[in-house]
């Protein structure tokens, strides 16, 4: 990759980006995004991936009448309240012999129930003795069994493409034969910090000098997500040490996570050494809080998301933007997520608010920070919450817009 030379400057519109709203802020970012590539991983690993094919049930869903209980199998035409115990009849066995008149058999959950038979009767609500069953349950057809096809017949679409693959979509997978899966492909993440005061976790900082938070926050959800190329790197702010590490981000591909130096300050370069070689941001700024400085570029097939360094703001932005285009970019569905509040808040009159939150009860306890370095308040986050811009006190009950974070 040919890279141009870098060439730090200032401009009008830097120093007084126009703000986007949040909505603007996600349009721009996901029309801009693009597609993860497929892989066929076997179904041990597919576990948190986007699935790319659907899968199709290969015979109807149950296959066969099925027992749902212990017990015995009859007919519902009999009138007798005693049966013979024809035999054991279980899970696995085929069909058995037709039953003679006053016959039962006995039957275990899960069991093919035999074609003759069209009621069960649980253990429950029978007593066998000497190999006499006798009971004074009503008979109703049908009792206690999952009729065949009853799930979905065959052909019928089990999960769509652009699903996340969880526990019961392996189950399914399995169901219907699939050992392999065609799924997204996992980017390349490259996670650039930036800033003077920063110091290695292991070092002991000076006075003014703070312990590299920003960036371990970033792969650790990223890895809880199930991201594992993920390259993390450090710089000061100084345009050189910028220019040569973030060519690094762009010759490596994927998306790009640049956390400080995008605000106004004189040694904030990220703006200059990005635009450099990708040109102007997609935007640069956005109305809300906190998170305000934001900007976003499109690159070829490498997204620039160039979020604050303030904790609060990492964390914020990360939800609310990165984690939405990265599933896009794995051709996920949207996730759409609206939660009650557990107590009344005021919005900002002219920013969203993206408020950290817990779920707690089923409603959102909200857990205001001082302000966006304050990250010990926001311990056991588990939602961040949109307020949109207003003047109208949101009640207790209220639903608002949530992410999981």
């Amino acid at each position: 990759m040919t890279l141009p030379a870098p060439s730090h400057c200032c401009d009008p519109a830097r120093v007084n980006p126009k703000l986007v709203t949040p909505a603007e802020a996600v349009r721009l970012i996901l029309t801009a995004l693009f597609s993860a590539g497929i892989e066929e991983l076997p179904l041990a690993a597919c576990l948190g991936r986007v699935l790319r094919d659907s899968l199709l049930a290969d015979r109807p869903q149950p296959p066969y009448r099925r027992a749902t209980m212990d017990g015995i199998a009859l007919s519902s035409a009999t009138s007798r309240g005693s049966w013979r115990i024809a035999g054991l009849h279980a899970a696995g066995d085929p069909p058995p012999r037709p039953l003679t008149a006053g016959e039962a058999w006995e039957i275990m959950t899960g069991a093919v129930v035999p074609d003759d038979c069209d009621c069960l009767i649980p253990y429950e609500e029978i007593s066998i003795s000497n190999g006499l069953a006798t009971s004074d349950a009503a008979l109703h057809p049908g009792r206690c069994i999952h009729a065949a096809g009853s799930d979905a017949p065959a052909g019928a679409r089990l999960a769509a493409s652009g699903t996340t693959i969880g526990p019961v979509e392996i189950a399914i997978a399995a169901s219907v034969g699939r050992d392999h899966l065609p799924v997204s492909a996992r980017p390349v993440i490259s996670i650039l910090t930036t800033g003077d005061e920063a110091v290695p976790v292991t070092a002991t900082p000076q006075a003014w000098q703070i312990r590299r938070s920003n960036g371990v926050m970033l792969e650790a959800t990223l890895r809880r997500a199930g991201y594992t190329d993920i390259r993390l790197d450090h710089v000061p702010d100084d345009p050189a040490a910028l220019d040569t590490a973030f060519d690094r981000t762009l010759v490596a591909g994927g998306v790009v996570i640049l956390c400080g130096g995008i605000s106004r300050g004189k040694r904030d370069h990220v703006r200059e050494t990005v635009e450099t070689r990708l040109g102007p941001p997609a935007f640069h700024g956005i109305s809300q809080r906190p998170g305000k400085p934001m900007a976003f570029w499109p690159g070829r097939d490498t997204p620039v998301f160039a979020l604050p360094g303030n904790p609060l703001s990492v964390l914020a932005t990360f939800t609310r933007y990165v984690m939405p285009a990265l599933r896009k970019i794995e051709g996920a569905s949207p996730l759409s997520l609206r939660l009650p509040l557990a107590a009344a808040v005021e919005p900002l009159p002219h920013l969203t608010w993206l408020l950290p939150a817990r779920l707690e009860n089923g409603a959102a306890h909200r857990l205001p920070p001082q302000n966006s370095g304050d990250f010990i308040s926001v311990a056991g986050t588990t939602h961040l919450l949109e307020i949109p811009a207003g003047s109208t006190m949101l009640q207790s009950g209220d639903l608002v817009r949530a992410f999981h974070l």
